[in-house]
């Protein structure tokens, strides 16, 4: 058995598995611990005194990092663990964690065989492959470091929510391709879940109602799609969705239905090109506003997320 069990995923988490009692640490010792594990390598420690202290004086940075490194020694190797267990620390100034002491991570059991897996064509999946990336969706309990807002963790956040939106594209892909068109339904919702913008999503949602004979669902689905981006982004749906949305109108009606004039195909391209910049135009602005809000949290707070113990 792994002697820490640690998890990064939603809120971090350390455990000693001998004495079934998880470590008491700190926001900031949590936020280095974290850097540490994602980092895979040992760190000079004039990086992390610039990730963590760079507004320090160099005097006033080193003397934080020497804390910080001391604290955490303190909590992950306490008298009845041989030093060096978990935290390396070289002569030279290298600092990270011991790769080869025993511990589970739930990210890297996330990440290691997921990899393979997004590589291999739908068709090449077998049945044993599937349920392994089901299995593996499981570890992921939260987005990633949701308490820390440092860059870093912005970074490595968004690298995991890709992942995991990935695992769930693959696995509504690969269930539509065999028909069975209720587990792909399930999985594209999932996916609207966490990221409700995801207008190829919306689409194929649409296009797997229809083919499971569910015409009133699709056509709901194109409503959601339709009132999300207007309602998030305040742009409408692409033609390529538009055009969809027509083609299901008219066979809710018989083939009856209306669709208008077949336009230019230049002009129909560039409007489909125009609603493509308005969209990520109105994506920009949405992030820029939430790194807004961020960074104006992090200035009210006032504490160093290192130091502040």
């Amino acid at each position: 058995m792994e002697a820490l069990r640690i998890t990064l995923f939603g809120h971090v988490s350390v455990v000693r598995t001998i004495v079934s009692a998880p470590l008491k640490l700190s926001p900031g010792s949590q936020a280095f611990f974290a850097y540490l594990l994602l980092q895979k390598h040992l760190i000079p420690r004039d990086v992390l005194m610039e990730v963590f202290w760079g507004e320090y004086a160099p005097d006033r940075a080193h003397s934080s990092l020497t804390t910080a490194v001391w604290r955490l020694r303190h909590l992950l190797e306490p008298p009845d663990v041989t030093p060096g267990s978990y935290l390396i620390t070289k002569k030279s100034g290298e600092v990270g964690f011991n790769w080869e002491s025993s511990y589970w991570l739930d990210c890297a059991s996330f990440e290691q065989p997921i990899y393979p897996l997004l590589r291999k064509s739908i068709a090449a999946l077998d049945e044993e492959e599937v349920k392994l990336i089901e299995g593996t969706l499981t570890l992921y309990r939260g987005d990633l470091l949701e308490s820390i807002y440092a860059d870093w963790a912005l970074r490595e956040r968004e690298h995991f929510r890709s992942l995991h939106l990935n695992c769930l594209t693959r696995l509504m892909q690969y269930y539509a391709s065999r028909k069975n068109f209720e587990q792909s339904i399930t999985f594209g919702h999932e996916i609207l879940r966490r990221d409700p913008l995801r207008e190829e999503i919306h689409r194929s949602l649409m296009h797997l109602y229809r083919e499971s004979g569910q015409q009133c669902l699709a056509l709901r689905q194109y409503e959601a799609c339709r009132d999300g981006l207007r309602r998030e982004l305040d742009v409408t749906p692409l033609e390529e969705t538009e055009s969809l949305y027509r083609q299901l109108l008219a066979g809710s009606n018989g083939g009856t239905a209306t669709l208008g004039p077949t336009p230019n195909p230049e002009i129909a391209a560039l409007i489909q090109e125009l609603h493509a910049v308005q969209q990520n135009l109105a994506e920009l602005t949405w992030s820029v506003a939430r790194i807004a809000q961020v960074a104006n949290r992090l200035a009210g707070n006032g504490d160093n997320p290192v130091t502040a113990q």
